[in-house]
């Protein structure tokens, strides 16, 4: 239970993923016809997340919740960069830093927060020229904490399958407005592989914002 717990604090704290989380801007053309863009994005946002320890019911209410098997955990995204490839791939840089919160279940159990480096693949797909839709590659998703209670311990990294990501890409190509929530649901797993699941799962309201930075 406490190892379940301990990998939920490490899950809160995604993001994407926040999978995972997502912020994009096109090259300078025109939008007609286009269905890709390339060049690195500096983006920033926040959000919240409620953590399922043991999944959420078809109502989106976590399993045993008037139990207490959850944990809320608000987050927020820093100094993150998306890099968009003319292929329809790309890749998630970023330092997150969060904060949890548990139910009154875990008696003892403080408030936590901390910061650490999150690292995912993507492909996308773009319709109608200004809207983009980021699709989590599995395999790729890594959280490593550089502080916080997880630091040093084996559950100082977390894997994710992350909920894709869809976003709006402003007329003049230099700004994406981006979001995920419910009933978006991201999934833990023991391995970056993505391949062994756990009960634990979460739903997160994420809007993220940003700029292009290089061609």
């Amino acid at each position: 239970m406490k190892g379940n717990i301990k990998k939920l604090a490490v899950f809160v704290m995604i993001a994407a993923i926040a999978m995972f989380t997502v912020v994009a801007i096109v090259s300078a053309h025109d939008h007609e016809g286009k269905k890709t863009i390339q060049g690195e994005y500096a983006i920033t946002g926040s959000g919240n997340c409620l953590v399922a320890i043991n999944g959420f019911n078809d109502k989106l209410q976590p399993n045993d919740g008037a139990n207490g098997m959850w944990v809320w955990g608000p987050l927020t995204y820093d100094e993150g960069f998306f890099t968009f490839n003319k292929d329809g791939t790309g890749s998630f840089t970023a330092t997150f830093h969060a904060f949890d919160a548990w139910s009154p279940f875990f008696v003892g159990t403080p408030p936590d927060t901390g910061a650490a480096n999150e690292v995912w693949d993507f492909t996308y797909t773009m319709t109608d020229n200004v809207n983009i839709t980021i699709t989590y590659v599995k395999g790729t998703y890594e959280l490593d904490f550089t502080s916080g209670p997880n630091v040093g311990t084996p559950l100082g990294k977390s894997y994710i399958i992350l909920p894709p990501v869809k976003g709006v890409i402003s007329p003049d190509e230099k700004i994406l407005y981006a979001s995920w929530g419910a009933p978006a649901i991201m999934n833990v797993t023991a391995d970056k592989a993505n391949t062994i699941p756990t009960p634990v799962q979460g739903i997160c309201n994420v809007i993220l914002q940003g700029f292009r930075i290089s061609p």
